[in-house]
């Protein structure tokens, strides 16, 4: 559940090292190529370590007890929304680390394993501190999840179909229920937090459907996506625990920003496209489930 903090860090460092290939360093110097790879590993080393010092002081804080797993409450504190959460996590956290690889001069396949392999023991090392933490546990579903996601860029490269399905995320504040509860905890969460907000975000799984339907008579730009997320109905129990809520379905149209915009293919018009292509933007949308609702715009 921290791994999103951590990702903001490494995207913003992997995304301006790309950037500042593309327009400042030749791409066909060997030595230029070894520097690079120093700068991939310094880097990373740097913002992990400073992530890991400001998670410590602030989410594992706790004092620590010995070594145990879950009990039980993983799969019912969010309803696996945080899994979806987990996934996109690893998934964007192996782009990042593959892409600044690629960046590095690594050939591509090597670069999307070890960003694989990357994301994976970063959502490993989570677990194991979560697993000393007094609220929470080894979560061997988060671990799963995240690795899986983490294993999902390289499986794309294998794959065609697989490239014809990305997944994407989307927030917007329209309860205050995440805070409610939290307050009834006697917790005092930052109007900030929205990371751990399950009830305002949303996870999609994003279909091309010129693809699937082999036709080339649907707006290559417009894909149909399947939205997961978390109602309102939580509520905590008499042990202080959250209980509750349902599971949301949605079916709505989304947008594939580089087809929507590929006129433009500068190297720093191509990274932005590339990362904001992980969001899912206001589109119309049908809720499913628990209860039929159509969203002209849904946010």
């Amino acid at each position: 559940m921290y791994l999103k903090g951590l990702l903001i860090l490494i995207f913003c460092s992997c995304f301006s090292l790309n950037f500042f290939a593309e327009q400042f360093i030749y791409q066909d110097s060997a030595k230029v190529k070894k520097n690079r790879l120093i700068v991939v590993g310094g880097t990373t080393a740097l913002l992990l370590g400073s992530s890991y010092y400001y998670l410590q002081n602030v989410w594992w804080d706790e004092k620590q007890i010995d070594f145990h797993f879950d009990a039980g409450a993983d799969l019912k504190y969010a309803l696996n929304v945080d899994k979806a959460g987990h996934f996109l996590g690893g998934v964007q956290a192996s782009d990042a680390f593959s892409s600044a690889l690629i960046w590095g001069g690594i050939n591509k396949k090597k670069s999307l394993l070890y960003g694989a392999f990357f994301g994976s023991t970063l959502q490993l090392g989570i677990e194991i501190k979560d697993a000393y933490a007094p609220y929470w546990g080894f979560s061997k579903w988060d671990l799963l999840s995240g690795s899986f996601g983490s294993f999902w860029p390289f499986l794309q490269s294998k794959n065609e179909a697989l490239e014809a399905i990305n997944f994407k995320f989307s927030y917007y504040k329209h309860s205050n229920v995440y805070w409610d509860l939290e307050a009834e905890r006697n917790k005092d969460i930052s109007s900030l937090a929205w990371q751990d907000d399950y009830p305002n975000q949303t996870y999609w799984a994003s279909f091309d459907l010129n693809y699937f339907l082999n036709t080339n008579r649907w707006p290559e730009w417009l894909n149909v996506a399947l939205g997961f997320g978390l109602d309102e109905s939580q509520y905590i129990d008499a042990y202080n625990r959250k209980k509750g809520g349902n599971n949301e379905l949605y079916i709505g149209f989304d947008y594939n920003l580089k087809k929507m915009f590929k006129k433009n293919n500068s190297p720093i018009v191509k990274e932005i496209k590339h990362w904001l292509n992980y969001f899912h933007f206001p589109a119309p949308a049908i809720r499913l489930s628990p209860d039929l609702e159509f969203y002209l715009l849904f946010l």
